[in-house]
């Protein structure tokens, strides 16, 4: 079994583009949901991806200019799995016609699975991690993305009431 190596500025430049994929998804779900609380559940989002992107963005510039140094040692297999995941996007399987007459409950359950994603996706890059300030920053990133597969599942329980 061989190791591959990611360092800590490319797991964290993942996670950069996760959270972009997450704010132009959710702005274009707030943009096409019809009920004012789903609505405004999309738009919270959006404006936590931002922020959050903020926050990965000012971790990505404080790693010193050595960090190619700082690795995360992952398994073949993982590394196959962490690049699959990236691929295939934690948003990108939808198109803009996904917007257009939007299903809330799709979008609600589509939105859980990209977050979960999320979180799987970085849990594997904390486990693997060999640098203990790339496991608290892995750490992070996972606990708010968990905050938003809660909001989101709220707010699906709620859905599949009114719709």
């Amino acid at each position: 079994m061989t190791t591959q190596y990611l360092t800590d500025s490319e797991i964290l430049t993942v996670a950069l583009n996760m959270e972009d994929e997450g704010c132009e998804f959710y702005n274009n779900a707030a943009l096409g949901a019809k009920n004012r609380e789903t609505k405004e559940v999309f738009e919270r989002l959006r404006s936590d991806e931002s922020e959050h992107r903020k926050i990965f963005k000012d971790m990505l510039d404080s790693l010193p200019d050595n960090s190619s140094k700082d690795y995360f040692g992952i398994r073949d297999e993982i590394a196959d799995y962490l690049k699959a995941l990236v691929d295939t996007g934690v948003f990108k399987s939808v198109d803009k016609s996904f917007f257009k007459n939007l299903n809330e409950i799709k979008a609600l359950e589509k939105s859980v699975q990209a977050e979960r994603d999320a979180v799987l996706f970085y849990s594997e890059a904390e486990r693997f991690s060999v640098n203990p300030k790339a496991k608290e920053i892995m750490s992070k990133i996972i606990d708010i993305e968990k905050e938003h597969i809660v909001t989101l599942a709220s707010r699906l329980r709620v859905a599949h009431k009114l719709f």
